[in-house]
């Protein structure tokens, strides 16, 4: 299986996901899971990999939602400006669904994601994302008083 596996992860080198290379890896499990989750620190994985496999993650995110919360919030702090830009606005779109669900019981608090979101808009982000960023930071600290 690892050796599919990185033929997959190879294939992920795109500006787009592969809806079937996607899939391929989905239906892998939660043993895939738990290894893409430390994969995606591997430093010789391309930028495109690392957002690819990041966005992999983000749909497999309930086999360990506190784990994907976790490392969701350590990549908003990448260097890469793009994949710092995927992660925050992977993150956003995590509390939108933790605010509509709130029985997936999704461990993801507003007053820490504004935190990591504050660092990142700092460091830099995309214009529309940083937009978005911009607007969750405001709504979150006005939520607050």
């Amino acid at each position: 299986m690892d050796n599919t596996l990185e033929k997959l992860i190879k294939q992920l080198h795109s500006k787009r996901l592969s809806d079937n290379v996607a899939n391929e890896i989905i239906k892998l499990g939660k043993p895939v899971f738990d290894y893409l989750l430390a994969k995606i620190d591997d430093p010789r994985l391309t930028e495109y990999q690392v957002i690819n496999l990041l966005r992999i993650l983000y749909q497999m995110k309930y086999h360990n939602i506190t784990q994907f919360v976790n490392k969701l919030l350590f990549i908003t702090q990448d260097k890469r400006i793009d994949v710092r830009s995927t992660a925050s606005f992977l993150s956003i779109c995590l509390f939108r669904i933790k605010k509509e669900f709130p029985e997936l019981n999704i461990p993801l608090e507003g007053e820490v994601l504004a935190h990591f979101l504050h660092k990142s808009l700092a460091m830099e982000l995309h214009q529309t994302i940083g937009q978005q960023v911009e607007s969750f930071i405001q709504d979150n600290i006005s939520f607050k008083s």
